[in-house]
């Protein structure tokens, strides 16, 4: 006689709290993060003689007392949102590029390049041709080691990172040299001439500093999400990331994909590189980055590869510039406090990203030996 499944352990069940137990950890280890960053900033700030309670309410004053702030976070936003959607993209696909950092760079060179040229040209055009240039730029910054990775299986986090490194320094060398403003002028900074009014991005909130980069930003997002869950192509990619080797033996040509999601995930760095310049800085200068390439990289992990996530993830980054700016402006933490802080976000976003991939990690580690075995 068979005997019937325990009453209440039914695998649908088991697999619909499986589900609820998975979103509910994804939801709640950034929060989490987030809050543990917070209380050792607390700590810090306390160290320096400044009330911790005073200076978290100046850090949200800075954050939300005008529309010029609000505005200010979204410009802040943005680029960390295009560059963690590309990187949410190729990591869904099991290649771990950190080398977005080089490819905002090259992509800002190039898209530089283009909107610094006086073509007489529409605005409409001449913006769309240097974001195209931007794109490229970084797109053919991912290329090669996307390549090294999928037809030799050559380590891509130590290609990219190495590829940062000499991104930086063409970079210098074109801001100190071909591209310079004011060659020859005694005080002249390594820096490009003022790229053309035609190519600056408009702004969509007068008078905050919101330009039209943040829009951008929001369609590359609805275009990914569609592709990567609604698209052959995504669920081919996303496939790959899970297991290579399976992914191989269906037919799917794993080299060419891994390539193709390099070469996009490149190139939108490349794209945030080109519309910081062109929405906010309005010209190239030597260094001129913080490091967005790599606080991307704890955007695209805190929001769990998802274009929501991760726009969701950039407007927190973003408010907590411009909050913490204010902070050391209005409470006087000092400045170095004020970059512990920020940091220790990102570390312990990064720490909770592991602790919630350690699984799935392993798991595509071993595919990865069995596949290249």
């Amino acid at each position: 006689m068979e005997q019937g499944a325990p009453s209440g352990s039914s695998p649908s069940r088991h697999h619909s709290w499986a589900r609820w137990l998975n979103y509910l950890q994804i939801t709640l280890l950034p929060f989490g993060a987030v809050f543990a960053a917070l209380v050792i900033g607390a700590i810090l700030i306390a160290l320096t003689g400044v009330e911790p309670g005073f200076a978290y309410q100046k850090m949200w004053e800075g954050i939300a007392k005008s529309n010029y702030q609000v505005g200010l976070v979204l410009v802040k936003a943005t680029p960390l949102m295009i560059i963690g959607l590309g990187l949410g993209f190729v990591f869904n696909s099991g290649v771990f590029n950190i080398g977005a950092e080089g490819q905002l760079y090259m992509g800002a060179l190039l898209g530089t390049a283009i909107g610094i040229q006086d073509w007489g040209l529409p605005a409409w055009l001449h913006i769309s041709l240097s974001l195209l240039g931007g794109f490229i730029g970084g797109g053919l910054w991912g290329l090669l080691p996307g390549y090294l990775k999928a037809r030799h299986q050559i380590n891509e986090v130590i290609t990219t990172i190495l590829l940062n490194y000499i991104a930086i320094y063409i970079v210098s060398y074109f801001t100190h040299g071909p591209l310079r403003d004011n060659p020859f002028a005694e005080a002249a900074l390594p820096q490009t001439p003022e790229v053309q009014a035609s190519s600056q991005l408009p702004l969509i909130w007068p008078p905050t500093r919101l330009h039209a980069g943040f829009l951008l930003g929001l369609g590359l997002a609805l275009l990914l999400y569609l592709i990567t869950y609604r698209m052959a192509f995504g669920y081919k990619a996303r496939a790959v990331g899970s297991s290579p080797a399976a992914a191989h033996y269906a037919g799917m040509n794993t080299t060419l994909i891994m390539i193709i999601v390099m070469v996009v995930s490149g190139g939108l760095a490349g794209v945030a590189g080109t519309v910081e310049i062109l929405g906010v800085q309005h010209r190239l200068r030597d260094m001129f980055s913080p490091g967005l390439g790599y606080s991307a990289i704890a955007i695209a992990l805190m929001g769990n590869n998802h274009p929501l996530g991760i726009i969701l993830a950039s407007l927190l980054f973003g408010a907590l510039q411009v909050g913490a700016n204010n902070m050391q402006a209005l409470a006087g933490v000092p400045v170095t406090i004020v970059d512990v802080l920020q940091a220790t976000v990102i570390f312990f976003v990064a720490v909770s990203a592991m602790i919630r991939w350690r699984a799935p990690l392993r798991t595509l580690l071993l595919r990865n030996r069995e596949a290249s075995s």
